[in-house]
């Protein structure tokens, strides 16, 4: 989805999503209705500071509306995994025992049984 023609459809999501009219992100953009429109329907594309303004009040990248998504194509998976779950393990020992004697602490596998995780290609 790297092409320009791309970012109306994502604008046009983009709005729906957030329960918005047409109108209303005319307004927020402080632009006529219809240069909004022009946008939406691929006939522009919009200027830097749109752009910008988009993005903030959609809480969106401007790279989402280039139409970039995030690959984990490059990550290691077990090794990220790992990781993580090394995090969690130091964030729940750090945290407090709570005073309600209803609520016991366990290790994190005693909770929930950690998957195994296979390099095999088979």
């Amino acid at each position: 989805m790297n092409n320009t023609n791309a970012f109306h459809l994502l604008l046009k999501q983009s709005r729906e999503e957030h329960g918005m009219t047409q109108v209303d992100v005319a307004k927020s953009l402080n632009i006529a209705r219809q240069t909004y429109l022009d946008l939406e329907y691929g006939r522009t594309q919009p200027r830097l500071d749109t752009l910008l303004t988009l993005a903030s009040l959609f809480n969106k990248s401007v790279a989402f509306f280039a139409g970039e998504r995030p690959s984990l194509d490059g990550f290691e998976t077990k090794a990220l995994f790992e990781e993580l779950q090394q995090r969690y393990v130091a964030l729940s020992a750090n945290m407090p025992d709570t005073a309600d004697p209803r609520i016991k602490k366990r290790p994190l596998t005693d909770q929930w049984p950690l998957p195994t995780i296979s390099t095999d290609s088979t």
